[in-house]
């Protein structure tokens, strides 16, 4: 009797001992790893950004038929740079499963999935309630962001990880620059859709002006967020993907016209908005690359 009471001591000291390192773990571990429901969740994203994004920007004869509502072939390629790029985003993510780079990507979930969402119920004339991609469509975005929305809430407390700084120098005048410019014209395209996109390659709608508010006010949360504090982990995520929405559309805007040939390439609203989409390219290829060598502490 006693050697078997001897043992249970032990399984429930030893049972102890793994419950106090793990809370050890939770309150000290710098980059904690981020709940099994977002990785899941992350990792569908990335199972249909891949489908959608992929397929819409190289071989829309894929896609297309499956798409919630018609598209013309400037927004078909469009849409597909646009998913293929925040695929970067939502990989990082899955791959990493830890709160750093989490912590800039799910709030650029939250606002992609929501803004998408509310638009699409104020257009909810452009969707066909009797085709099950409607319903795929609304179930997916909804979910998704009440996905987002809830963790980054639940991890709103956590302590900045490490390594990382405050960012400084040129680094910060960019992020500045992408949330001011960025989030000022992403705000115009749901406000102004017509004045904002008036200089766009193709005539926009009001619909996929909404829409692709996403490609600025995205980012421009994401440098925001960063602003506080930014290791290179989510420097990476965020420039990459920032990268990803300024070149992969002038290669769907290529893509397109070589099918249809309606560009006039020698007109100054076509270079305007090659140049804005470049400039996005640069400024996130630069964030990507440019990590601050100084690693002393945050200011808390």
């Amino acid at each position: 009797m006693a050697p078997t009471l001897f043992r249970g001591s032990k399984i429930a000291q030893s049972r102890n001992t793994v419950k106090m390192n793990r809370e050890w773990h939770m309150n000290n571990d710098t980059n904690p790893r981020i709940s099994g429901l977002l990785r899941w969740v992350t990792w569908l994203e990335v199972l249909i950004l891949t489908w959608a994004g992929g397929g819409l920007l190289l071989h829309p004869p894929v896609i297309q038929p499956f798409w919630p509502w018609s598209l013309t072939p400037f927004n078909l390629r469009y849409l597909g740079a646009l998913y293929t790029a925040a695929l970067i985003a939502a990989l990082l993510q899955a791959i990493s499963g830890r709160w750093s780079p989490a912590r800039v990507v799910t709030p650029m979930i939250f606002i992609f999935t929501l803004v998408v969402t509310i638009y699409s119920f104020v257009h909810l004339d452009r969707f066909d309630p009797l085709r099950l991609e409607t319903w795929i469509w609304f179930v997916l975005y909804i979910g998704v962001c009440a996905n987002a929305g809830a963790h980054w809430w639940l991890y709103r407390r956590l302590p900045l990880p490490q390594p990382g700084i405050r960012p400084t120098g040129a680094l910060r005048i960019v992020l500045l620059g992408v949330v001011g410019i960025a989030g000022v014209y992403g705000g115009l395209l749901l406000f102004a859709p017509s004045t904002a996109a008036g200089f766009w390659s193709w005539a926009l709608d009001d619909f996929h002006a909404h829409l692709y508010s996403v490609t600025f006010l995205t980012p421009a949360l994401g440098a925001w967020v960063l602003l506080r504090g930014a290791t290179p982990g989510e420097q990476r995520a965020l420039g990459l993907t920032l990268a990803g929405w300024g070149f992969l559309p002038m290669l769907g805007l290529v893509l397109a016209d070589a099918m249809v040939k309606r560009i006039r390439w020698d007109g100054f609203d076509v270079w305007l908005w090659l140049a804005t989409f470049a400039a996005m390219g640069i400024a996130g290829a630069w964030i990507a690359m440019n990590f601050q060598a100084d690693r002393t502490e945050w200011n808390r």
